[in-house]
């Protein structure tokens, strides 16, 4: 979770007040450092390949990763080769 002593939205790109969107059909997760609405499994998969660093030491994070701990095992991530 948020550590309140930390300072929330320094470099990290977290927005400081609350989104005006709209929850969709396929959003499950509240995300409460960047403040909005999007699927679990997206959450997921940002912890374990670690592609924002907003979220790396993130503790919804890491129930969501063994939330869908199984469906995460079988995605892999494929880098761009810049060739």
């Amino acid at each position: 979770m948020i550590d309140p002593e930390e300072d929330e939205g320094e470099g990290d790109g977290a927005p400081q007040a609350v989104p005006v969107g709209r929850r969709e059909p396929g959003d499950d997760f509240f995300c409460l450092r960047y403040r909005v609405w999007y699927p679990s499994f997206d959450c997921a998969i940002r912890t374990k390949f670690r592609t924002s660093e907003g979220c790396l030491r993130c503790d919804q994070g890491r129930f969501n990763l063994k939330r869908h701990a199984v469906a995460v095992r079988g995605v892999r991530w494929r880098l761009a080769s810049g060739d």
